[in-house]
């Protein structure tokens, strides 16, 4: 997975603000996520006027005039009634989309969400869970059973409720995973917010 250390760091600092909208729980981290296109995919013609762009900001802040890729959704903690987990929530979120968008006349033409997500990384601030403590498929495996290209950490989930195997199950499930340097101390912040 050959992108820019400059759009990694990018697309985590959008998921960095995407935390500060978890509501905050004691037994629980506030971990955000999204689904990303990159432009060098056959899918991101047909799918960029339906989704919202992603370009690199340049130098003073703002964003290039060429898009690097498409948001194809957003997840974070408790986004969705329940204790549910930041990229559960981007999946559901893109799964809701995408079915909307089949349903209209325009989006018959669309490809399969397992074609898409099959050119799709996913970023998240914390390797995604291989335990549900309140039940339910972690996220890792529904990552793996998405079909998603590669998934892209800001940091691996400390022990502060289980010990995760994330990294694992992703890796046996034929997932490219890829670490985020840089923002490590800023995603564990995030994720431990209202608990320190």
């Amino acid at each position: 997975m050959l992108m820019p250390d400059n759009l990694h760091i990018a697309l985590m600092r959008h998921c960095l603000e995407l935390t500060q909208q978890c509501v905050v729980s004691p037994t629980a981290f506030c971990v955000a996520s999204c689904l990303f296109l990159p432009a060098t995919s056959p899918h991101y013609a047909v799918l960029a006027p339906r989704f919202q762009h992603f370009a690199l900001p340049n130098s003073s802040g703002v964003s290039s005039s060429s898009p690097s890729g498409l948001i194809l959704a957003d997840g974070y903690s408790r986004q969705i009634p329940g204790n549910t987990h930041a990229e559960a929530n981007a999946l559901t979120n893109f799964q809701s989309r995408l079915l909307q968008l089949h349903s209209s006349a325009e989006g018959r033409s669309l490809p399969s969400k397992e074609d898409i997500l099959h050119h799709t990384d996913c970023y998240a601030t914390m390797e995604p869970c291989s335990i549900r403590t309140s039940g339910g498929p972690s996220c890792a495996t529904e990552l793996v059973k998405a079909g998603v290209r590669g998934v892209w950490l800001g940091v691996e989930e400390p022990p502060d409720f289980v010990q995760c195997q994330g990294v694992n199950i992703l890796m046996e499930g034929g997932v490219q995973v890829g670490r985020v340097a840089g923002l490590e101390e800023d995603c564990l912040k995030a994720a431990r917010r209202g608990r320190d």
